[in-house]
Parts: C-alpha cells; structure tokens; sequence
C-alpha cells in the first residue's frame, strides 16, 4: 500500500506540539471568535516582541518563575504532571516531595522552552544555533543514507525545534505537523518564523505534504508521548503499560524511513543538548512487527526521559486512567509479547 493512502487515523497521536497555540479560523466562525483570535495574535506579537528585545539572560529567569507561579496555581494539571512523573521517577506517589520537586522543575523548564521559541522571532538562525551542542551529526547522516527520509521520533523534553536551527548549518531541516484549524493570522506567522530556523510546519489539513516530505528524503519530527488510547499500540513505557501512536512505525514500515529517537534536552547555562539514539526500522506492518519496532522505541524514549524527569512537560495523562483501562493496557501488551494480534484485546 503507498503511503498517501495512511489515514490521519493511522499516524494517530503524533501531531501534538507545545510550542504551538491551537491555530485557522473557519469561514464560519462566530464574531466572539474571530475577536478571540485578534486578541491572542496582537498579544502574542506584544509578548514575543518584549522577551526579542530584552536579553535572554533577564528574560529566562524571569519565565521561570512564571513557571513556579504557574505550578503553584496548576490545579488539575499539576496533578496530571505530577503522575506522569510518578511514573518516570520509579513509582513513586504522586505526592511524594521528589515528584513535587520535578514537577515544578517541569512547569519552569516549560516557561523557559515558550520563551525561547518567542525569541525566535528577533534572533537569527545563527544566533539561536550556536546555543546547541549536537553531539554527533552522524546517526542523522546514517539514517539518511537510504534517501527515504528519517522519522525523528522524541518526547515533550527540552526542545525539540530549538534544535532547528542547529541543524540547519550542517544543510538539514525539519518539518513537523502541527494543528492548523483555529488562530489562522497567528498560526501563520508561526510558520513564518519557524520557516527561518529551518523548521517547516506541516498543517494537520495537508497531510499529503508529510508523505511529500518523506519521498523527498526530508527530516519529518513526530511527538511519541501523546498518552493512552485503546487501539494503539500496547508498549511497557517507564515500568507501566500503555500505548504508543502506530504512526511511526507504520509510516517506517511503509515509507522505508527509519526512526531515529532524539533526545534535545537543556543542559546548565541554558544551552541545549541533542542526540541521535540507535535506529529502529519497523520491518512490517504485522502487528508483531509495529509493536517490536514501537517498543523499542518506547525504551528509548524512556531513557531520555528518565535521564532528566523534571524536563518532561507533559500535561496529558500518558498512562490509563482507569482499573478497568489498566487492565485492557496490560492485557493487550500482553498479547503483543506472545506476537498475537493485540489490536484485539480491546474489542
């Protein structure tokens, strides 16, 4: 089957992306809407312009503590934050101080990322460039070498299109989907900017320009942690079972691209870190075959976020909520381990 035929279905949770508001308006929106999107577009603009004028070392301190106001006011997501991190930092409670601790770690190193991305607007590419230190350029080379394009498969950890720009001076640029229905004035200056630093936005209305990217041997980022849904792929993620999107290893098995898992974290100084994990190429679209490669791409995500919990913003229960869902989770993955057709386990 050619890729054009993947359904929006199929690549599943892969589309979310932080650093971007909700973005287009329909013909048909309401004049409260439209209103709405004014007032978020000329706000933006005003904010991105005083954090571009001021320096980057007035301006990040001051975001983080934005960050800690924000934890300290988070309600219901800070709940959220804190059990996902529970997870990650070995099971512990929820409301144990270790998990409090990075979880307000998390909500700053969230304030700083949004701070940064609104900086790209007065900055050049260089500039924001040499704030990365990419460990070795090879693994992306290696991966390319097949001309299939690569699918860089990572998590919600430091900052993924800050790496953009890095990039772009070894003649490499990414492209990643984004959600392109509501904010359209705003969403388009997003893509502006971006475009700059070497990062095309892929509105989730033109898929076609994602395989487009991928015949092309382009580099296509696809966010992995976007939580629990029945149906998608069961992996054993930090120690507990839930579901990965089958996007990347579908697109890998159908495409040819192989996935490349990336770590871009924010190391001391404020400076960034990337890395290129081992490459995993899903063999098949079987179901033995996209859970083996998905898997394998759940341990290596898990490393990343494991090395550093309290930069993993992540605002969405990643794991199954319920004694019920836990149940199908496991079961399912289960399944998988004896190489049946887990996709099963939740009819």
């Amino acid at each position: 089957m050619p890729p054009e035929n993947l359904s929006a279905e199929s690549i599943g949770a892969v589309v979310e992306t932080p650093s971007l508001p909700p973005v287009a308006a329909s013909p048909g929106s309401r004049e409260g809407e439209r209103r709405r999107e004014i007032v978020a577009f000329w706000g933006y603009r005003a904010a991105e312009r005083v954090i571009g004028w001021l320096p980057r070392g007035l301006v990040l301190p001051a975001a983080a503590s934005i960050g800690n106001l924000g934890y300290d006011v988070s309600g219901p997501k800070g709940r959220v934050v804190r059990e996902n991190l529970a997870h990650a930092l070995g099971g512990l409670d929820p409301e144990d101080a270790r998990v409090r601790h990075a979880a307000r770690r998390a909500f700053r190193n969230y304030a700083r990322y949004l701070a940064d991305v609104m900086r790209l607007a007065d900055v050049t590419a260089e500039e924001s460039g040499k704030l990365v230190d990419i460990k070795d350029i090879t693994p992306l080379f290696e991966a390319r070498a097949g001309g299939k394009g690569v699918l860089l498969c990572t998590v919600h950890v430091g900052g993924m299109d800050l790496i953009a720009p890095a990039l772009l001076a070894h003649d490499q640029e990414l492209h990643v989907i984004a959600d392109d229905t509501t904010y359209g004035r705003l969403y388009d200056h997003l893509v502006e900017v971006r475009a700059r630093h070497g990062l095309t936005l892929i509105g989730w209305r033109k898929l076609r320009a994602l395989f487009k990217a991928l015949k092309a041997g382009e580099n296509l980022v696809l966010f992995c942690d976007g939580g629990y849904r029945a149906g998608d792929v069961p992996v054993e993620f930090l120690g507990e079972a839930t579901t990965f999107p089958a996007g990347p290893a579908t697109l890998s098995a159908r495409s040819g691209a192989p996935m490349l898992p990336v770590a871009a974290r924010r190391t001391a100084g404020d400076r960034f870190h990337a890395e290129g994990l081992p490459l995993i190429l899903c063999r098949g679209e079987e179901p033995a075959d996209v859970y083996r490669a998905t898997q394998a791409l759940a341990d290596a995500l898990g490393q990343v976020i494991a090395a550093d919990p309290g930069q993993w913003y992540m605002f969405r229960p990643v794991w199954p909520q319920t004694d019920a869902l836990r149940a199908q989770a496991r079961r399912a993955l289960e399944m998988a381990r004896r190489g049946e057709d887990w996709s099963k386990a939740s009819a």
